[in-house]
């Protein structure tokens, strides 16, 4: 129930947002941010995008690119830069501190809640420079990967 409360006040915010900055409210804007609210991981703009098409609401894919980077903008989602998947992925933006942990052969993108390294991060404060938001991304090699790599260098 509260991810209903904290859907509905996020897309309260996001159409205040479209309202100063005089940016019409549009079903494709609304089926946009809906789609992307319902993934609990961090996803490309590639996988909105397939999953608007799976729905009978068509959106281009330029309308879910310039979309994602208003929510952005917006503070609704942050974005990094995923190197195993070599793409751009959102996240939503909280206030939980996490680590992403990104396998560089297959993608994959694990989240882990630590508070400790979190608050570490957080106290780093830098000159001249505002701050929106922190993704921390740790790149290596998951476990499954690791295993795959371990029998096919046996088998050789």
């Amino acid at each position: 129930m509260s991810e209903v409360l904290n859907n509905s006040a996020i897309i309260k915010n996001f159409n205040d947002f479209l309202e100063q900055g005089n940016y019409r409210k549009t079903p494709e804007r609304a089926a946009v941010l809906n789609e992307a609210l319902a993934f609990a991981k961090p996803f490309t703009a590639d996988q909105l995008l397939e999953a608007l098409q799976s729905t009978t609401f068509r959106v281009s894919q330029s309308a879910v690119y310039a979309n994602l980077e208003l929510m952005v903008a917006a503070g609704i989602f942050s974005r990094f830069f995923n190197e195993g998947l070599r793409k751009l992925q959102f996240t939503r933006v909280s206030d939980e501190k996490f680590v992403h942990l990104v396998c560089l052969r297959c993608g994959k993108v694990k989240i882990v809640k630590d508070q400790a390294l979190a608050q570490e991060l957080h106290a780093k404060r830098y000159a001249a420079f505002t701050e929106h938001y922190r993704i921390m991304c740790v790149n290596g090699v998951c476990n499954s990967c690791a295993r795959s790599e371990k029998k096919q260098k046996t088998k050789l």
